[in-house]
């Protein structure tokens, strides 16, 4: 096999894509720097393995940013749209989880990864001392390795596909 064999392909991850349309949703919830960004970031990269991966972070005490956008949103902007690196859209839609999901099921992701929600319906990891419904699990910053986010992953690739509340 030399360079030229169209069967090599360097620039795209080998995956191993899901058959069906449905999605996996976890979130992952915790109180201030308890590893929740950490956790999330590792299971998306282990998850992109297996499909699309989408997430939702929980910002309701984060600006929408500190910088133009910002300052596009203050004069008044309906919608903005960052490109660059990634098309970036920011509207004053506030929306809720339930849309929000649904707009990653319509994006054609496999797998949600949630930031935060902790008293969402959703199964959760825990990465914090409090008491929330459908913890699945329970980590701390100190615990994640590799071995983990694998044993993670499976246990998210086992898991009933995400139905919104009706």
């Amino acid at each position: 096999m030399g360079l030229g064999d169209s069967s090599l392909n360097f620039c795209e991850p080998e995956v191993e894509l899901r058959s069906d349309p449905e999605m996996k949703v976890i979130s992952v919830v915790g109180t201030k720097k308890t590893g929740k960004t950490t956790l999330v970031t590792a299971l998306v990269r282990s998850l992109a393995k297996h499909g699309r991966v989408g997430t939702i972070k929980n910002m309701v005490s984060h600006p929408v940013d500190t910088g133009d956008t910002k300052r596009h949103f203050d004069a008044g902007a309906d919608v903005i749209i960052g490109l660059g690196e990634a098309k970036l859209k920011v509207t004053r839609d506030r929306g809720d989880l339930d849309s929000a999901l649904a707009d990653l099921k319509a994006e054609g992701v496999d797998y949600a990864v949630v930031e935060g929600f902790k008293y969402s319906s959703l199964p959760k990891i825990v990465m914090a001392d409090i008491e929330v419904p459908n913890a699945v699990r329970n980590v701390r910053l100190a615990e994640i390795d590799e071995a983990l986010v694998d044993e993670m992953t499976e246990m998210i690739l086992g898991m009933e596909d995400y139905r919104a509340d009706t």
